[in-house]
């Protein structure tokens, strides 16, 4: 079993070094009774020795693969000692997230459990995403639901190197890749020089259409919400408007950029949206993704479809060519210093990138509903980066994430934002949601 991390992963490893945060997964489960405590403590046991279960361990030379390892502990289920009210289900969840959830000295993930004070409770397991990603989330869960033994073998910490020796000779032998890497950097640098300069389309300064502004943390200063509604009036919806479910899903992510003021000098709003290159149940990587970067118009998605459903369509034609640099250079991956790194991070942050997050998680899966044996009455999934300065994201111009996920007849729509100088408080986020909603003619949001 080769341990080695994936040049992807390894990036997001180095990432996490070099930013002292990095991005989080997690689901929540929402009941209407009490879960059954022995099943969970099954499903944890299972989890133990499923996909989540390793953490990062450095390489001991320049240039080495670091390698998974198993934890040097098993994660335990956090119960709550007092209940909630149903109403503060997504402020515990965010709460769990916010523990931490280390990939290199553990724990990798968290599970949490909260009864609530109307009979009911929540579950919340998080991930983090150097661990996997969310399609990864949902086949470990799913795997330990049904039981299935991957027959994963790492090694504890300490074992997986092998001496400096063997360290250095396997760098030593991977210089030819690295050497065929640099030499397509350097052909795609050549290649962008001779293109026609092209006027910038860099963001106008955000107008937040909300004005009353609030002093931000020092940390985590970013709005987060969760609301709801109904999946039949989603599906009347992208038929009425001549799309689809996930065309739906980027025209709402379109409206709240347009809310958010994260849009182009003429108007459009561009969208990054994960792509899963994830080959099969039996694909071990941490992060099989690719991304696509769609332009809509959001005054056009109120009123047809078909022009986004178009450019998805293309975009998505075009993927393989957009991620034909990033992946000729992920093979000097190890050879980039965290110190570097920190450097052009903080370059990164200062442009202006003004796109707007969107992920569409699907339905979730039948098993991954009954984690304690019977169904749940729905389970969504979140994206959360906790620990990220207010500093950073007002350096990088603000924040926009939406995320849907269908689970028991309803669409789950959470979102993430942040705008320098703007009212960053969850309130006037929800309200901006649901102003989309209303937009969009999605019916009335339905309660938790």
């Amino acid at each position: 079993m080769d341990t080695r991390l994936d040049y992807m992963d390894h990036a997001s490893y180095l990432a996490f070094r070099a930013m002292g945060h990095h991005p989080t997964l997690h689901y929540t489960w929402v009941y209407d009774r009490a879960v059954d405590l022995a099943a969970l403590r099954r499903l944890s046991e299972r989890l133990q020795h499923g996909r989540f279960a390793r953490v990062v361990e450095p390489a001991q030379v320049w240039g080495g693969r670091a390698r998974w390892v198993r934890p040097d502990r098993p994660v335990p289920i956090e119960v709550e000692p007092a209940p909630r009210p149903r109403s503060q289900v997504e402020q515990w969840s965010v709460e769990i997230s916010r523990r931490p959830i280390d990939p290199v000295s553990g724990p990798p993930w968290r599970f949490g459990v909260v009864r609530l004070d109307d009979g009911g409770s929540a579950v919340a397991i998080v991930v983090s995403h150097t661990v996997t990603d969310g399609v990864g989330v949902l086949l470990g869960l799913r795997e330990a639901v049904e039981g299935r033994d991957l027959g994963l073998t790492y090694p504890r910490r300490g074992a997986a190197q092998g001496s400096r020796l063997s360290q250095w000779s396997e760098v030593l032998a991977s210089l030819p890749e690295k050497a065929r890497a640099l030499g397509a950097v350097v052909r795609q640098m050549r290649a962008e020089r001779s293109l026609p300069h092209r006027e910038s389309t860099a963001a106008l300064p955000a107008t937040p259409t909300h004005t009353r502004t609030t002093r931000l943390p020092d940390r985590d200063g970013a709005a987060r919400i969760v609301t709801f509604v109904s999946e039949a009036a989603w599906d009347a919806c992208a038929e009425r408007l001549g799309g689809t479910s996930n065309v739906l899903a980027a025209a709402v992510a379109a409206r709240l950029g347009h809310h958010l003021g994260r849009v182009q000098r003429n108007g459009t709003v561009n969208l990054t949206i994960p792509v899963s290159v994830r080959e099969g149940d039996d694909d071990l990587r941490g992060n099989a993704l690719s991304s696509v970067v769609v332009t809509l118009d959001p005054a056009e998605v109120t009123r047809d479809l078909r022009p986004a459903r178009a450019a998805m369509k293309a975009a998505l034609s075009a993927q393989d060519a957009q991620q034909l640099p990033l992946l000729a250079a992920l093979p000097l991956v190890p050879f980039v210093p965290v110190r570097l790194l920190r450097r052009l991070e903080r370059f990164a942050l200062g442009a202006d990138v003004n796109a707007v997050g969107c992920s569409n998680l699907g339905r979730v899966p039948d098993p991954v509903e009954r984690i304690d044996g019977q169904p749940c009455q729905y389970a969504f999934g979140q994206f959360n980066e906790p620990g990220r300065p207010t500093a950073e994201l007002v350096r990088m111009g603000g924040q926009g994430f939406l995320g849907v996920t269908f689970s028991g007849g309803r669409v789950v729509i959470n979102a993430v934002a942040f705008r320098p100088g703007g009212d960053n408080s969850d309130e006037t986020l929800l309200a901006i949601v649901h102003d989309v909603i209303d937009e969009l003619a999605l019916g009335p949001p339905l309660p938790w």
